[in-house]
């Protein structure tokens, strides 16, 4: 006679004792909880990447739900459920940092090319010289014999340059050109003797 009750088993021969066996259930291996934790590392990985990482966005969510349903399955292992459900969650938080400073980057960026700027020209010479300088409706020339300078206003300036010329027939000819943007000096440069040049350039984003 045999009877099978719960998890406990009870077995009986004539002329022999009683046995008592308990049945234990093993904990089965949890696929969502596995799914979650690749997820949950492919989320992760890809969060730190500037741009792609606003794929974690969307993988992070699957992670954590994926995780979190892991989680209530019953006789079923937790670790890489809980794994898993982090890794989400880690994966939008930095995700989240990393797309916020890229953004503030951007637009610093942006706001330091299109913000209008202030371009002062300064060329001084020893005798009569030509100079060609950019501006934002093109490139304008001028012929000088002395200290020269030349102010201008505009939100179109990005890069800029100017280049001097002075007197072929002078061996003593010295030019200095000299470029200031919004007041501080984004390049200068000296020539000397016959036909002395001088080219200076810079531009409004590196000042």
């Amino acid at each position: 006679m045999s009877d099978i009750k719960n998890d406990t088993a009870y077995s009986a021969m004539p002329g022999q004792p009683v046995h008592h066996v308990l049945l234990v259930e093993e904990k089965r291996k949890n696929g969502l909880g596995v799914a979650a934790l690749v997820v949950g590392i492919v989320a992760a990985v890809f969060s730190i990447i500037p741009l792609i990482g606003m794929i974690a966005f969307f993988l992070g969510p699957v992670a954590i739900i994926l995780g979190i349903i892991a989680l209530f399955l019953k006789n079923r292992k937790k670790g890489m459920a809980i794994t898993g459900f982090i890794l989400g969650v880690v994966s939008l938080i930095v995700a989240g940092m990393v797309t916020a400073g890229v953004s503030a980057a951007a637009k610093s960026i942006d706001e330091s090319i299109n913000a209008e700027h202030t371009v002062d020209y300064v060329v001084t010479t020893s005798g009569p010289a030509h100079i060609s300088y950019w501006t934002p409706g093109g490139t304008s020339t001028e012929d000088i014999t002395a200290e020269w300078k030349k102010s201008i206003t505009s939100k179109e300036f990005n890069i800029t340059s100017i280049y001097v010329t002075g007197n072929y027939s002078d061996a003593s000819a010295a030019v200095t050109c000299e470029i200031l943007i919004d007041g501080k000096s984004a390049g200068k440069n000296t020539g000397n003797g016959k036909g002395a040049h001088a080219s200076c350039s810079g531009n409004t984003w590196q000042k």
